[in-house]
């Protein structure tokens, strides 16, 4: 049976924060129950977490090679990368271009990572790519992305015409990315980046509000939040890292540091980072104009919130096709169903080919 995106906002931050303002914001702003439940660490009632997926589900992942079907230039001739990773490859240095033209970057700094398919079979696995830390996100290319194991050492091609120069990773991305790519064995792409209002936002006792069509996007994927405890940088804080996160959410909001998304694929983290800091942009201009005063904010009730996740779980359906009917055509596999995230993924890669050059970016 088809499970909503409703089932994950109702579940979504049993592992997160007690926020002792909540309540009063709660009752201030009629914040819907369901919503204001995901700001503690104790399970409430509706925190079931019994998620599945099937073929219709609208946000339905794409496998670790789902770029095979996108056209890009063979591999350089000096570098001996299996054709699969050097897909990921050009798929991850697009997408730091994605990033750029987003405006999701600060100088060098912040990352997104992506396993390396079948690399949990290698002896030192599984392995990971990672920026060359130095590089803006306009400069990365297929080719200076570093693979990495787990403990951040760099892994070099068994064989290559030309030396694989040693590569520089951040230790901070190594401490966020490494922690959760460790434990989260569902996450093949994550996403983090220093977006201001999203970073703002995340200065904000409150969190993400349903406020928006985007914001109900977010609130599907499931939104975790972790205490600021400095630069990310320390190892020991990774086991809270991951308690924070939880099993199953997607998002990761780093108080008083920036917005994470631990995605099943590039395109799933694409267009729910997107999704989330567009949520953000919106909360926080509409505070800027009512001049912080929340008792002129449009609080939406529980009944429309409860409406707004079960449409966005429809947004891929055949137009005039109900929802009965395309549960029971579930194994018919001519059944077409739009994979949203897919298509705007695409869209913004294309982007990045016009602004970059395809030459720039996949060499």
């Amino acid at each position: 049976m088809l499970t909503t995106l409703k089932s994950r906002a109702i579940s979504a931050l049993a592992f997160t924060k007690t926020t002792p303002t909540l309540v009063s914001l709660q009752s201030k702003l009629s914040i819907p129950q369901t919503i204001a439940n995901h700001r503690h660490h104790i399970p409430c009632q509706h925190c079931s977490r019994s998620f599945s997926t099937t073929k219709t589900q609208l946000f339905s992942s794409s496998d670790a090679d789902s770029s095979s079907n996108s056209v890009y230039p063979p591999p350089p001739s000096t570098f001996s990368y299996s054709t699969n990773e050097w897909h990921q490859r050009c798929k991850l240095a697009v997408s730091y271009r994605i990033s750029c033209m987003e405006s999701w970057d600060e100088v060098i700094f912040n990352h997104i990572t992506t396993k390396v398919q079948d690399s949990e079979k290698e002896k030192d696995g599984p392995h990971f790519l990672i920026n060359n830390f130095g590089m803006g996100f306009d400069e990365v290319t297929a080719s200076s992305l570093v693979k990495v194991t787990l403990s951040g050492k760099q892994v070099f091609p068994p064989s290559s015409a030309a030396k694989v120069p040693k590569g520089r990773v951040f230790g901070a991305g190594y401490v966020l990315h490494s922690a959760i790519h460790a434990t989260r064995h569902d996450v093949d792409s994550i996403w983090h980046c220093h977006s201001l209002d999203a970073t703002a936002l995340s200065q904000t006792t409150f969190g993400v509000l349903p406020l928006s069509q985007e914001a109900a996007f977010a609130l599907g994927k499931g939104i975790s939040y972790h205490p600021f405890e400095g630069t990310a940088n320390d190892a020991s804080e990774q086991p809270r890292i991951i308690s924070n996160l939880g099993p199953t959410n997607k998002i990761l909001m780093l108080e008083d540091h920036g917005p994470l998304v631990a995605c099943t694929s590039i395109e799933e983290a694409y267009a729910t980072m997107y999704f989330l800091t567009r949520a953000c942009t919106y909360q926080m201009k509409a505070l800027s104009a009512v001049g912080g005063d929340l008792d002129k904010i449009h609080m939406p009730k529980e009944q429309i919130v409860d409406q707004m996740l079960n449409r966005i779980d429809k947004l891929g359906d055949v137009p005039g096709q109900d929802q009965e009917d395309v549960q029971q055509s579930v194994d018919d596999e001519d059944e077409e169903k739009y994979d949203i995230e897919k298509l705007m993924f695409d869209y913004a890669k294309r982007s990045a080919e016009r602004k970059y050059g395809a030459h720039d970016i996949y060499r």
